[in-house]
């Protein structure tokens, strides 16, 4: 890893500790939601999505969402668990469990535990916008596109570098970087 990507790791944690920046991604992640549930998508809670080499797709976010992710990880305030109910590990097993190599990638998001996302309310913009029901591609492209664009223009008003990664990578690498 780069010294530039160490010190993007830096201000990305430092970032999502201010009031304004965590009050900034969770208005965006609720005006996802709601964008989301007007299309009333169905999810079978099959957990597919999850399980990305089976799958055959990717989830990418940006390097602010996974601190942000990570920092509300670590505070039991968060509300972690599947639908705001708990997922029945401790945090610090979740923060610390499972880590992948960069050389070979676990098959599974880290967090999904027994079929199901342990940290489903706090989790990042592609997961939230992503359902496996066939005929929802298009919307959900379109969505993705319109939140991604209000997620870069935070970066951009608060001077953050804005860098979009496959999200088991990011994971690995802000680990590395933040110890």
């Amino acid at each position: 890893m780069s010294k530039q990507q160490n010190n993007d790791w830096l201000i990305w944690q430092d970032a999502v500790q201010r009031d304004v920046i965590d009050r900034a991604i969770r208005s965006l992640y609720a005006a996802l939601d709601a964008a989301v549930a007007e299309r009333s998508p169905v999810c079978n809670t099959s957990g597919r999505c999850c399980r990305f080499e089976e799958f055959g797709h990717r989830l990418y976010v940006t390097g602010l969402e996974i601190a942000w992710f990570l920092q509300a990880l670590g505070s039991r305030e968060s509300g972690v668990g599947h639908q705001g109910g708990s997922s029945g590990l401790p945090l610090q097993q979740l923060v610390t469990g499972r880590e992948p190599q960069a050389s070979s990638p676990i098959p599974n998001c880290l967090y999904q535990v027994d079929g199901l996302c342990s940290t489903h309310t706090i989790r990042p913009l592609g997961c939230r916008v992503f359902f496996c029901e066939a005929g929802t591609e298009a919307w959900q492209q379109d969505t993705t596109e319109r939140f991604l664009d209000r997620l870069k223009q935070l970066h951009a008003e608060h001077g953050l570098p804005y860098v979009y990664m496959e999200w088991r990578t990011g994971l690995v690498e802000a680990r590395r970087a933040l110890g």
